[in-house]
């Protein structure tokens, strides 16, 4: 009788260790999106040529020449279209800077050979108290620079999509690197720059694409995308 008692003892036991110790596979859970605005989807791009001095104006793309649709994707500053979506995290709300933009690089890079198109779309993150604090210098037409930085930036391209899976360009591999970036951040902060002004008796807004806070606010004298003001506001979320 003893060993009997002993021994459904030990099995019990057992079964409470093994309940304790086993888990079940669930996948990650990721953010979703809240909300999100109108897309933006014309710019004019002005720079100017150091050489000759003459402003030198393109759509959706930033170059000091005229930029032909072959070249679009050796140019960063370039995009087919911008809008602000909202996330939340933590029961914090994020605001994303989203952008799709024409990139590549050289199949065979040590020569040069092969230029290979591929589409990108960025995100850059700010809280909701930037974004608030954007909201209302915009309004001022200062002409003074709004320098937002972030290290909750990133891509997904759609180089490698014949792969399928975490390769496929599409919402759902983009809210999972969202999430991943969110959770490790990048080591370097990424700039976005916005300045908005009375020009000619319009009201504008200037920017540049998020770039490397080394030169970010640096060209914003030479080089930047130029909207009406109110066209720029019909991609902000109230």
């Amino acid at each position: 009788m003893k060993i009997k008692n002993v021994f459904l003892t030990t099995v019990i036991i057992l079964v409470s260790v093994l309940n304790v110790n086993s888990q079940s596979r669930e996948n990650k859970k990721t953010i979703q999106f809240e909300s999100e605005s109108q897309k933006l989807t014309k710019a004019a791009g002005w720079e100017q040529n150091n050489k000759t001095g003459k402003w030198v104006e393109n759509k959706n793309v930033i170059d000091d020449r005229v930029c032909p649709s072959y070249w679009v994707s050796h140019v960063s500053q370039n995009f087919k279209w911008i809008q602000f979506r909202t996330i939340i995290q933590n029961d914090k709300i994020y605001y994303v800077f989203l952008y799709e933009s024409l990139s590549g690089e050289y199949k065979y890079p040590n020569i040069s050979e092969d230029w290979e198109v591929d589409l990108k779309t960025y995100f850059f993150i700010i809280s909701s108290k930037e974004y608030e604090d954007i909201k209302t210098k915009i309004d001022l037409k200062s002409g003074v620079n709004i320098k937002l930085t972030s290290k909750i930036n990133g891509y997904i391209s759609d180089r490698y999509k014949i792969l399928g899976g975490e390769h496929l360009y599409n919402e759902e591999n983009l809210l999972a690197i969202i999430t991943k970036t969110i959770e490790t951040p990048s080591y370097s902060e990424s700039c976005l720059v916005i300045n908005s002004q009375t020009t000619d008796g319009v009201d504008v807004l200037r920017f540049r694409l998020p770039a490397s806070c080394f030169s970010a606010e640096k060209y914003m004298k030479t080089a930047y995308f130029e909207v009406k003001l109110e066209k720029f506001k019909t991609i902000l979320i109230e």
